[in-house]
């Protein structure tokens, strides 16, 4: 599931694609949003059926040597280990994964010989060597395996990332949650096909909330947040000012005038951050002094209310 990290992200993307379109108006801004953020969980389910696609992959392999014209001992008795690994069988049982699947288009289609390429170096690992010959199967060694797989094969699959590119414009930002979601779902894998592996979306409603409040809230006092900011800056040459560094400053406002819970603490160390990711290398500390004095201004004012201890 999405962490508010993830969510301010989404939220600085739609911002700036506002900034750039504000004919848009803030009803399609906000679908847009809600689109990007289900395009994570569409990530997460791309990578999800790339592990199924490998299964199914191998299972066609073991039936097609065992349909040779004349076959070996080991084309018509190989080992089975693989495919009846305790991941693939969970994935098979799961109605409605493969219901998301279907419901959201989640195919590779004539891609998915990308994958077929990652079964077969897969093959020579040695790693999937002995796994094929250890004596008991046990839910243990097949989610090691498959983590093995995922983790040296999988995400970092160049291939595989231009395809989400393609598909994706955000897939960068997207993929490392989506991954956090893949790897969850392989460590709460049991022996019971039962098992609530699958992940959501969201903890609770609370979070899609959050992430269109902060949106709203941003879009509708633009003009109160660029005031406080352009009286914070003046001695600062405009023009110079990173455009990324202003929609931060903006949604940070939005947070701390807006989210009684959330202390100012965390507010200004969550975008402190992302201007690390997404701005110039100065950003953290010119946004950090900025967004202090405007916090002091506002909190004298009475603007800025937090409710519950240790908030401020």
């Amino acid at each position: 599931m999405l962490n508010r990290r993830h969510l301010r992200i989404k939220v600085l993307h739609a911002f700036y694609a506002y900034r750039t379109d504000p004919q848009q108006g803030l009803v399609t801004g906000e679908r847009n949003l809600r689109r990007s953020i289900e395009g994570i969980y569409d990530l997460y389910l791309y990578e999800l059926r790339a592990l199924w696609e490998i299964f199914q992959y191998a299972e066609h392999l073991l039936e097609v040597k065992r349909k040779k014209r004349l076959p070996s001992y080991e084309d018509l008795h190989p080992s089975r280990r693989f495919v009846e690994n305790q991941v693939y069988r969970w994935m098979q049982a799961q109605v409605k994964l493969q219901e998301y699947w279907d419901d959201r288009h989640i195919r590779f289609g004539d891609d998915r010989e990308i994958l077929h390429q990652v079964f077969r170096d897969f093959q020579v690992d040695e790693s999937y060597q002995e796994y094929l010959q250890m004596e008991h199967n046990t839910v243990s060694a097949d989610k090691k395996l498959l983590r093995y797989l995922y983790g040296q094969y999988l995400s970092e699959n160049e291939s595989l990332h231009q395809l989400y590119e393609e598909r994706n414009m955000h897939w960068a930002d997207d993929l490392d949650a989506a991954q956090m979601m893949v790897s969850k779902t392989l460590k709460k894998i049991s022996g019971n096909e039962e098992a609530k592996a699958l992940q959501p979306l969201f903890k609770d409603q609370e979070d899609l909330t959050f992430a269109l409040k902060l949106f709203r809230t941003a879009v509708n006092e633009n003009e109160l947040f660029e005031q406080e900011i352009q009286e914070k800056t003046q001695n600062w040459d405009a023009e110079r000012i990173a455009v990324i560094d202003i929609l931060l400053m903006k949604l940070a406002l939005a947070e701390l005038t807006t989210f009684e819970q959330i202390p100012v603490k965390v507010t200004l160390n969550e975008f402190i951050e992302l201007s690390k990711q997404y701005s110039t290398p100065k950003s953290g500390h010119f946004i950090n002094g900025i967004l202090d004095k405007i916090k002091d201004s506002l909190q004298e004012k009475g603007q800025i209310r937090k409710v519950g201890r240790g908030l401020l």
